[in-house]
């Protein structure tokens, strides 16, 4: 909800009232006022005892060592969807205010968060941070404001991140569910100018003043097979269709209609589908994945993702790795559907330890569930093949299993990967050839986990579990994507 009013108060009978109706200024140089309420917020936190956080009254920061706790971390996230700035405000000024029920004697800062906060709050899921916009010595009891201008760059979403650097208790903020209205979190926007509204992204996910992703380097040469149209395999009865978007013509598999795809046909990433990670430094691997041109671009009908040695200061942390992620997450999402991608891996046996390009699926509720179409990781134990998985839950409860290619390997050209998930199994394809499926049977959990919509992953990490980057690993590298392609019954 956005309220919008003249930066004059009314005042009547002692009490200041903002006018709930859009004003235009008296002035020109008059300041303009927008207050928008949150779309969605949580507690991102690393005590899994915590729960669903996205539908409680109450929001909470805490550092690390927390309650006696030392893994006891929460970070309170709220996000904006800001569609009023007309397109030539100018002199733009952004104030996050989020109220706190007692005062503290702590450090609070406020960051542009790199990601929505629809999400149950699991830690895992929380969006990378941007440094600190602004901070206070003090919590007060009432609404604590933070300058949050520097991250507002037009209409948009927008997400912050309230994290707390001592005092070793949690401290509790009132959130969009509070039963209170005027408890509730906001996002107070000032400007100049007037006219009509700019137009806005259906989400901004990246951070302020991101590198543009339009500009390509020196493209890579295209695959020389044409396009194929996707191969049919064998398919179970029908559930109940469930319409997302509208088909493009063509690519027909019998028993399937396609409701999304990107084929990489044009000169840049299509960000009505995908979300571009940037800034974003990870547990799980040595890279920072990055909106670089340099990483990631489209080319002669391929996208590719690449990996990069060069040194990169990412979340206050210093990596050696550059790479690439990209997610459709509250853009896109299915519950069952035919997962389609057709790749190159960049793996050879002697020049690709330590990489582990992925397309991959997780819940759009951020909670337990993870399906891999096909995971292609690295080095002599592993390039020669493709991993498919699912998991319950990252203790890790999972199941996986590697596959030969009948002749060749995944880095050898381009190979076709295949997931089918229906309401009573998962089938997994590569190259037309089934190879593995999951049901009730084989997996007690899967009627826990698979039965709700999820979001798409497309990425090339370096490093991890499986082994870092030694001086054989060859970069750059590149992980090189044909097509990516969504069916349903």
């Amino acid at each position: 909800m956005i309220r919008r009013g003249s930066a004059i108060a009314l005042v009547a009978a002692g009490t200041t009232v903002m006018l709930a109706v859009s004003v235009l200024p008296l002035f020109a140089d008059e300041n303009t006022s927008v207050t928008v309420d949150p779309i969605a917020d949580t507690t991102a936190t690393q005590v899994v005892q915590d729960g669903d956080n996205s539908v409680k009254t109450t929001l909470a920061s805490c550092p690390r060592l927390c309650d006696r706790n030392p893994n006891g971390r929460r970070d309170a996230l709220l996000e904006f969807a800001l569609t009023a700035l007309p397109r030539d405000a100018r002199d733009v000024r952004a104030t996050l205010r989020v109220h706190a029920w007692q005062p503290f004697d702590a450090r609070v800062f406020a960051h542009f968060a790199a990601g929505p906060a629809n999400f149950v709050g699991t830690w895992a899921e929380r969006p990378s941070l941007g440094p600190a916009l602004d901070g206070v010595n003090q919590v007060d009891k009432g609404h604590n404001e933070w300058d949050v201008s520097a991250a507002i760059t037009g209409n948009g979403s927008y997400t912050f991140a309230l994290t707390q650097q001592d005092l070793a208790t949690r401290i509790y903020w009132a959130s969009r569910d509070n039963s209170r209205p005027e408890l509730r979190p906001e996002l107070v926007v000032t400007y100049k100018g007037g006219g009509r509204p700019a137009p806005s992204p259906s989400r901004t996910t990246v951070a302020p003043k991101p590198v543009p992703t339009t500009a390509s380097p020196r493209p890579t040469v295209a695959p020389t097979t044409a396009k194929p149209s996707p191969t049919a395999s064998p398919s179970r009865p029908a559930p109940s269709p469930t319409t997302t978007t509208a088909p493009p013509p063509g690519f027909d598999v019998p028993g399937w209609r396609l409701v999304w795809s990107d084929e990489f046909n044009g000169t840049s990433i299509d960000r009505s589908k995908w979300n571009h990670r940037t800034n974003e430094a990870r547990d799980i691997d040595r890279g920072c994945n990055t909106n670089s041109p340099k990483n990631t671009f489209v080319a002669e009908g391929v996208l590719t993702l690449r990996a990069l040695r060069e040194t990169s200061v990412c979340s206050s942390q210093t990596r050696q790795y550059t790479q690439s992620y990209l997610d459709t997450i509250g853009r896109h999402s299915w519950k069952y559907g035919r997962f389609e991608v057709r790749a190159k891996s960049p793996n050879g046996p002697n020049n690709s330890k330590g990489l582990w390009p992925a397309f991959w699926l997780r819940p759009e509720d951020g909670g337990k569930g993870e399906i891999d179409v096909v995971e292609l990781p690295g080095g002599d134990k592993y390039h020669r093949a493709a991993t498919t998985a699912i998991f319950y839950d990252y203790s890790p409860v999972k199941q996986d299993q590697r596959h030969n290619l009948p002749t060749g390997y995944p880095g050898d050209g381009f190979h076709t990967y295949t997931t089918e998930w229906e309401p009573d199994a998962i089938r997994w394809y590569i190259d037309g050839r089934k190879v593995w499926e999951r049901n009730r049977s084989t997996t007690p959990w899967f009627d826990e986990v698979f039965h709700k919509p999820y979001n798409l992953r497309l990425n090339f990490q370096v490093g991890g579990w499986l082994g870092d980057p030694d001086g054989s690993t060859a970069f750059p590298a590149d992980f090189r994507v044909d097509y990516v392609r969504v069916w349903q019954r």
